[in-house]
């Protein structure tokens, strides 16, 4: 590999991000550790030799110029990667510490509980694992998370994706006091004559299921009385008789196991990809990331319990 770059041309990125980022030459200084002529006199530098100013300044403020503008998209990332990549070295071999931020559906939280602690914190005792519940789709590297889990193969530009849990059936549920009310579809289309419980993600509601009928993939517009942005909520008004609900079954396998919800038209029922963990291929040598990769790898690939996604499945002593 032929590395052209003059060492020159990195000097003084670090103190140009940190008076970007902190807006004020005095406020970069304080960070770094050095005298505000220091930082000031590394911006000058670097000023002449970018060839144009990179901060416009004021007696009350610090603003990027359009060559600032330029140089701060560009830096920015190659620093982040920079940094990456050396945390990746230093840490092989070494202790797992730091914070691991994996960011998932809200229903998906009670799973990796269940089935990931407190032993994979007991493995790693210096390192602090956060897991963030959220059901609308989001930039995990632009909201800063190492890793998310999300249904299907989520695989985007620079992700890595694998696969954690199996392939499973979308079930239509109900309480047994709204069959015994009024009774139960035969096929996808009679949905259109119950009420339903549509689930809201982001700006719309999911107002059309998914079937297979005769080997063909259809789709059923449905209606109802409720429209709900979280899944927990969703089945328990399917559980008071609000109406009919479908979601992935490893989620209500506990209702269907007790009798407090039914499942109908289980002929129809499509098959969704199972639960995917995906994260940036450059952080795929961090090793906080790695071990948790290992450790969920191992955990996460069987089938389904009914107390996967119960509130409480500790043994009683």
């Amino acid at each position: 590999m032929n590395l052209t770059i003059d060492r020159t041309h990195l000097d003084g990125l670090v103190i140009f991000l940190t008076v970007a980022e902190c807006r004020g030459f005095r406020a970069a200084a304080r960070q770094l550790g050095v005298t505000p002529s220091a930082v000031s006199q590394a911006i000058r530098s670097l000023e002449e030799r970018v060839g144009a100013p990179l901060f416009s300044r004021t007696t009350r403020s610090v603003r990027l110029t359009e060559a600032g503008e330029r140089l701060l998209a560009h830096a920015r990332p190659a620093v982040d990667m920079l940094t990456a990549g050396l945390d990746a070295a230093s840490g092989l071999g070494g202790e797992i510490t730091g914070r691991l931020r994996i960011n998932m559906p809200r229903p998906v939280l009670p799973l990796l509980v269940n089935r990931l602690l407190p032993d994979f914190l007991d493995a790693h005792p210096n390192l602090e694992l956060e897991l963030v519940g959220e059901d609308r789709p989001i930039d995990i590297v632009e909201e800063g998370f190492d890793a998310g889990i999300r249904l299907g193969n989520f695989v985007q530009i620079d992700m890595v994706a694998m696969w954690l849990t199996p392939p499973e059936r979308f079930v239509v549920v109900g309480a047994p006091a709204l069959f015994r009310k009024h009774g139960r579809p035969a096929s996808p289309h009679d949905l259109q004559n119950f009420r339903c419980i549509l689930l809201r993600q982001s700006v719309r509601a999911l107002d059309h299921w998914q079937f297979v009928v005769d080997g063909e993939r259809i789709t059923v517009g449905v209606d109802g009385p409720l429209v709900i942005n979280d899944i927990e909520a969703c089945i328990r008004s399917a559980l008071r008789g609000v109406g009919l609900f479908q979601l992935p079954h490893s989620l209500v396998m506990s209702h269907l196991e007790s009798g407090d919800l039914q499942a109908v038209l289980e002929p129809y029922c499509d098959e969704v990809p199972g639960l995917s963990l995906y994260y940036p291929s450059r952080s795929q040598s961090l090793p906080k990331l790695r071990a948790f990769v290992d450790f969920a790898t191992q955990r996460m690939r069987r089938e389904f319990k009914p107390g996967d996604y119960l509130p409480d499945p500790v043994p009683r002593k």
